[in-house]
């Protein structure tokens, strides 16, 4: 009769344990709301490949507690691959920017670009995108625009940008706010570099280098 109590209460105090196991809690990086309005495909801009550090290319968020300590979060998860929720962002944002261009995706360096038109690449290294939970979210980049021409590649030059957002509330769901406001404003950045280059091509200038990027002679 002991022995049966002790089974029991054994198998109760599992129960609760098993019971109380916190349950994992999944986020997503999806875009802010896009306003909506005719387009203009007269050229396309393809985005990609997206390169993102190890130690952020996890399911678990990541997170820090200082200068040099990350802390990987068990139970609060990406939805999906962090660095295609980072991709999908920038389409989104560079859509919205970018009006008179068709955004697609190039996920490898080698990926064929449509031909035909006004066409560009930009290649995106992200070398930190992290942030400290309930202060703020720090995120490094660099992005290279290569134009195509006559099936031939050539880059134009490579921008970069630090973008830190404050985070305005304790919690994971106030630290993905703060990093999707982050993508939002490179996105915003990407679009205007871009447009520029664009707007450089349009004008069928004899200087080789007007606003940062470099536009090869003979186009």
């Amino acid at each position: 009769m002991g022995r049966a109590r002790l089974l029991f209460a054994m198998s109760v105090a599992l129960a609760g344990c098993l019971g109380s196991s916190r349950p994992a809690r999944f986020y997503t990086l999806a875009p802010l709301q896009v306003r909506e309005g005719p387009t203009s495909t007269d050229s396309t801009l393809a985005i990609g490949p997206v390169e993102i550090p190890d130690s952020i290319d996890r399911q678990q968020i990541v997170t820090r507690t200082g200068a040099n300590e990350l802390v990987v979060a068990e139970f609060d998860r990406w939805g999906s691959s962090l660095d295609g929720q980072i991709t999908s962002s920038l389409v989104a944002t560079l859509g919205d920017r970018l009006r008179s261009q068709q955004i697609a995706v190039a996920p490898w360096r080698s990926a064929v670009l449509p031909s035909g038109g006004a066409t560009w690449r930009t290649a995106v290294s992200i070398s930190r995108f992290d942030g400290i939970p309930g202060e703020s979210v720090i995120l490094q980049a660099r992005w290279e625009l290569i134009a195509q021409s006559d099936g031939k590649q050539q880059s134009l030059g490579v921008r970069k940008a630090m973008v830190t957002e404050r985070i305005d509330r304790a919690g994971y769901d106030a630290l993905v706010a703060a990093m999707q406001r982050a993508l939002l404003r490179l996105g915003q950045q990407m679009g205007d570099s871009v447009a520029a280059a664009a707007q450089m091509a349009k004008a069928n200038i004899d200087d080789p280098e007007i606003d940062g990027w470099t536009w090869p002679h003979g186009r």
